[in-house]
Order: C-alpha cells, then structure tokens, then sequence
C-alpha cells in the first residue's frame, strides 16, 4: 500500500509540475526537434527534454549564476541568454522577430558579427570577452599557420608545435591578450575556456612538456597554482583533471580528490563528464539493446510485427525511483540465463523520459542484458493500454506474452519477495 501511494505521489509530481517555473517553451513547427545544450561544454552537458509535443518542446532547468545556452533547430545553432527564469521563457522558433525583455535569442552567426546593442550591461561585457578571446584564438591560429616561427609543423592543417615556438607563441598571447572579468563566467564564456585549453597544450603539452613527471596530484595543483593567477589557475587545474582524455577511474579519483574547492558549476560539469565516460566504457556491453518511440505501445506494436522469434516474451515495466531494482535485476539475470531458450526479456522503463543518460548508465552499471525501450514521451505510460488493461500500479510488473504480443500472464510480485515469476516462466515455457 505505501508503495502504491509512494508511485501516486510520484505520478502527481511528474504529470502535474509548474511548466511555467524554470522551464523553457519551445513552440514549433511539427517534427521539429529541438536540442538544448550548454554553450561551453557541448557533447557533455546536454538537457533532455520534460515535455515533448507536436508543436512544442519543454525543458526544465536548474538556477545557475548564468543561464547561457546553444540552440539548434533545423541544422542551425543559436544562443539563448536569460536573466530570468522567475516565470519561465517562451520561445517561437517560426517567428524569431519576436523580441523580449526577458531573454536573448540569436544566430551564432550574428553573436560573431561585431558590435550588438543588448540594453543589458551583463550581456554586452559577457559579450565583449568572449568577442575578446574569440579574435585572439583566430589570431594566434593565423599567426601559427601564416608564420614558421611559431609552429613546428603544420600538414594539411594540423599545427605542431615544438619547445622553441610554444614558447614564442605563448609568450606572445600572454603580452597581448589579457581581460579582467568576473571570476563566476570563467566556466560560462565559451571562447575563454577554449583560449585558456589553447593555453594550457602550449605550455604544458609543448613548452614545459616534463612540469608534471613524477609529480602526485597535489604537487600538480600547486605547480599550476605557483605558474600562472587566479582565475586562469584555478580553470587550468580543472582542465588538467576533468578531461575527456582521462579514464573513468582517473575521471573518479580526480572528483574524490578536488570536490571540496569544486565550485558547483565545476561539480556540475566534473559529474556530467563523469556519466558520459561511463556510459561510452559500456556502451559497446554485449546483450543489451535499445528499442526506441514516443511511447510504449507504439514502440511495442512495432517490435512485435518486426520480430520473427517463435519466443515468448517477458515484458518488466520499472521505475528507475525503486531503489531495490539493482536487487530485482540482479535476481532476474539467473531466470534470464535458465530461460533463455523459450524467453525474450523487454525491460520498460517507466520515467526514463526525465534522465535517460542516467537511465542508461544505470542499465549499463548493472549490466541488465536484453532489450530496453525508454520511452521518450512523459505521458507514455500513463496513457498506455498496458497500464490500463492490466491494472499496473506497483512496480516491477512482469508481464508474459506470446511472440506476437498477446498477453498470457502477469507477475506483480517481485523476485526479492517470491519466486512467484520463476514458477510461471517455467510453467508456460512448457506449453506450445
């Protein structure tokens, strides 16, 4: 009973949440897919979407210091600045003549064009330096392909340096490019953070190419600290610990190591970088595969006619909130391995539409094998005949069918309480 009130509760909170607080409204066209991503992490800090309709797409969002986005919408990027998400944003992507008080929308290509009026003077000095450091990586660039002496080597557009240019080259940048700001945007400014990556290969990877051999952690946080100022120290450092060369187990004791000077946007990326590391490690794990769709039954509709197997199959609808799945699944791989000759395991998971990355790397983590759809629309479930006709209120519930989809028992207790399952798995595999 509490478990059953505990998923009532959870369903208000998910189909009855305030779009209007912390969201942004996307209203488009049909079939248009709209991505979200933050401006300087991309690839690594992407938003999924709450809500997804015909004619609009809905994120939610977390407060942060700065909300600056990229946008991308029919193959064209854009950048979304706000100041205010007190009663959330609502953006017409077929009409972007529409102005606002409340937020900044424009092309990359306009951002890039020169002189912008915002009437904000936070957005024209965010503006500015990231102009700033965006003319000084095209300069350097240019002066490194255009002059020998500073560069090594540059083959079919690829630049390599030696000792003797990184030296030339870095020494030049830090006489002619330097800009005060506050410390807060360091992480938030696109161009700087790549300036400052620029920077760090030249001195490190090609100008003092040994500052590190031998050296523990807290001696190469203290070297980079005594070699250039705060804030650039403090976002080389995060940059030598959190990047995406570094294995998973480096990428973890990294964050063990750094987590009490990590600021939270810092945690936040550290984490993000994290997850998609672990996520890429086990993505190739044999036996598991995805099925995609907006919702469950025309996903499962379409699995069904695609599939030629004279099996039976095993539907699990779960929640990714049960902390006790890690057990259930654990208990399922046994009955999976038994009954794999007669069964075809199809894991459903209910709320994946809120994380699926985290979803993901949880099916990973736990090496649930078989096939997994999540679905991609908040109200899949709820609108699902499965849910209605078969009365799903507690979770996991199994549900056996024939190999063409027709139901012909359920199970709603779980493994970790009866082997309830396991005798019904048995008794119909028997049957023709």
């Amino acid at each position: 009973m509490l478990v059953r009130l505990i998923f009532v509760l959870l369903l208000y909170s998910i189909f009855a949440i305030d779009i209007h607080a912390s969201t942004i409204t996307f209203l488009h066209e049909e079939n248009v897919e709209v991505k979200l991503q933050d401006a300087v992490h991309l690839g690594t800090l992407d938003f999924a979407p709450k809500f997804i309709y015909p004619t609009a797409t809905i994120f939610q969002l977390a407060e942060s210091d700065t909300h600056f986005y990229l946008v991308s919408f029919k193959s064209k990027d854009y950048y979304l600045w706000t100041d205010d998400f007190s009663t959330g944003l609502e953006i017409n992507l077929s009409n972007l003549e529409i102005k606002s008080t409340k937020y900044v929308f424009l092309s990359k290509e306009k951002w890039f064009s020169g002189e912008l009026n915002f009437n904000n003077s936070k957005l024209e000095s965010f503006h500015q330096i990231d102009l700033y450091y965006a003319n000084a990586l095209d300069s350097l660039n240019t002066l490194a392909q255009e002059n020998d002496q500073f560069r090594a080597e540059n083959t079919f557009n690829t630049l390599v340096w030696d000792s003797r240019s990184a030296k030339l080259l870095y020494n030049l940048a830090v006489e002619q490019f330097s800009y005060q700001f506050d410390e807060k945007w360091s992480h938030y400014i696109p161009s700087y953070a790549q300036y400052w990556q620029f920077m760090y290969k030249l001195y490190y990877q090609y100008f003092h190419t040994n500052s590190f051999k031998g050296l523990n952690k807290n001696e190469i946080k203290s070297a980079i600290e005594s070699d250039f100022n705060n804030p650039e120290s403090k976002l080389l450092i995060f940059h030598h610990f959190f990047n995406e060369g570094l294995s998973l187990n480096e990428l973890n004791e990294n964050y063990d190591f750094l987590k009490n000077d990590l600021s939270p946007r810092e945690q936040e990326i550290a984490q993000a970088l994290i997850q998609k590391q672990a996520i890429e490690n086990i993505s190739n794990a044999q036996g598991i595969d995805f099925l995609f769709g907006i919702d469950i039954d025309g996903a499962m509709e379409g699995y069904f006619a695609r599939d030629s197997s004279e099996k039976k199959k095993v539907l699990i609808f779960w929640s990714t909130w049960d902390s006790n799945m890690v057990t259930e699944f654990y208990l399922l791989a046994d009955l999976k391995d038994r009954f794999k000759e007669g069964y075809v395991f199809i894991h459903i998971c209910i709320d994946a539409y809120e994380i699926p990355d985290k979803t993901r790397s949880f099916i990973y983590q736990n090496r649930v094998g078989g096939f997994h759809l999540l679905p991609e629309h908040s109200s899949a479930f709820r609108k699902s005949n499965y849910r209605k006709d078969l009365k799903i209120r507690d979770f996991p519930f199994y549900v056996l069918t024939e190999n063409n989809g027709k139901v012909i028992e359920t199970e709603s207790i779980p493994l970790v309480v009866s082997d309830r399952l396991t005798s019904k798995l048995k008794h119909f595999s028997t049957k023709k």
